[in-house]
């Protein structure tokens, strides 16, 4: 139990680095800052979710961010980019980081491995709560919103298409990232269904 938990703290820590590294490279800029915001305004969360209840938990699980790496500008009072880790990405990437390490333990094949990492991008991907001040963004936004809309801006590119694709994409959004989600978690239910399979039939 104890090597199984500590397998799974390395693999998860491992993710989130995999995440803070590639938005590093993107911006080639080192992160400069962790914060922990769990706490913050908690009593405002407890008279909301005696008030509202769906709401609190919207706000809660979604757009609350337990901890926010980022890189603050030399005078350390504007964000240049943060990666914003809320409950809901926390939780899903700790169940990756589970699956994996259970995986690590049963006879996998190479392309169960390659469907794994897929399903790991996919499951990466569609929590991905990201803020660029040089993009176009003021509050953290799942990263296919930020692509989208930096189309939108880009003068090289034709803007009103893209405009157009993006005023029709984005209400829908959460349920991209929901359909997106449970394509990872599809994919990763049938590697373990192969993996059981062929591990009783050993």
């Amino acid at each position: 139990m104890l090597k199984t938990l500590v397998s799974t703290l390395i693999i998860f820590i491992f993710i989130l680095c995999i995440e803070i590294l590639s938005v590093s490279l993107y911006t080639q800029s080192m992160p400069n800052q962790l914060v922990f915001t769990a706490l913050d305004n908690i009593s405002f969360y407890m008279n909301l979710l005696s008030a509202n209840p769906a709401m609190a938990i919207e706000l809660t699980l979604i757009k609350s961010p337990v901890f926010i790496v980022q890189r603050l500008d030399d005078l350390q009072t504007s964000q240049i980019w943060g990666i914003y880790f809320m409950p809901v990405n926390i939780i899903t990437l700790f169940f990756l980081s589970l699956f994996i390490s259970s995986m690590t333990r049963t006879k996998t094949t190479t392309m169960q491995w390659s469907w794994l990492i897929f399903a790991s991008c996919i499951l990466m991907f569609s929590m991905f709560y990201l803020r660029i001040q040089a993009c176009c963004t003021s509050s953290p936004t799942w990263l296919l919103d930020i692509w989208l809309f930096s189309q939108v801006s880009n003068p090289l590119v034709n803007t009103a298409i893209w405009q157009k694709i993006y005023l029709q994409l984005a209400e829908y959004f959460t349920l991209i990232q929901f359909l997106i989600a449970l394509i990872g978690v599809v994919i990763l239910f049938i590697i373990y269904s192969s993996a059981s399979s062929k591990y009783k039939n050993i």
